[in-house]
């Protein structure tokens, strides 16, 4: 069984003229040269990239800035000309990105994994059932009216991509879902989304990495309960 897997992928930014907010905000004086990537919360919230950043300043006289939002975002961003480099996980995105030509030199730097995480309690029992069995589960036991079951990121991230392809290989109607009163669309990164999920103590599709961060530093106590399938 393979786990559920995805990529993230570095693309270099063709420059453009940069938005007047986002200038206004990077021309603040350095005695560096500056460097924008555009990247994911999910990356983000793993702490990886401030570990990246001072070993990297540390040996190169570049100043490292790093805006985060969801995929979709931060690829708007440097299509803006808001960024220099996108670090992102939705690849039909990023093909897009580059056939668009604002990117340029794709290469994918790491993999993480996504994990069905929820309480310890696993009220829909879906502890190693298969994702789509694990998403027939929480509709059922969330329509049987036991309040709020399932936290969406909502916010069309790769994240968010992902979460709406399983719902429909599940068979399940997205828009439908998301105006039943057990499933809760929290717009937010992959962090906020975490630690809503602790606090209603429900389900939610989240990155393997973030995950772990969160968990070794007692933001949430989520479990892993789906981790592997040969669907994805």
């Amino acid at each position: 069984m393979r786990k559920m897997l995805f990529v993230w992928v570095a693309l270099l930014v063709i420059p453009a003229i940069a938005s007047v907010a986002t200038t206004a905000y990077f021309l603040a004086p350095s005695s560096s040269d500056r460097v924008i990537v555009s990247t994911t919360t999910s990356l983000y919230d793993t702490g990886l990239l401030n570990a990246l950043e001072a070993a990297f300043e540390a040996q190169h006289p570049i100043d490292l800035n790093f805006i985060r939002a969801g995929t979709g975002i931060a690829i708007q961003r440097a299509q803006r000309g808001d960024a220099d480099l996108i670090l992102v996980h939705s690849p039909n995105d990023e093909l897009e990105f580059l056939t668009a030509g604002t990117g340029v030199n794709r290469k994918t730097i790491a993999y993480n994994f996504f994990v069905i995480v929820g309480p310890a309690e696993d009220p829909a029992q879906i502890k190693n059932a298969a994702p789509l069995q694990a998403l027939a589960k929480i509709v059922e036991e969330g329509r049987s009216g036991t309040g709020k079951l399932w936290v969406s990121r909502g916010d069309n991230s790769g994240t968010h991509s992902k979460e709406k392809s399983l719902w429909a290989s599940a068979g399940f109607n997205l828009t439908i879902l998301m105006e039943e009163s057990w499933y809760i669309s929290a717009g937010s990164g992959m962090g906020e989304t975490l630690k809503k999920a602790d606090y209603f103590e429900t389900y939610t599709l989240a990155d393997m990495g973030t995950y772990l961060k969160y968990k070794t530093d007692g933001l949430i106590s989520l479990t892993v309960l789906v981790e592997q399938t040969k669907d994805l």
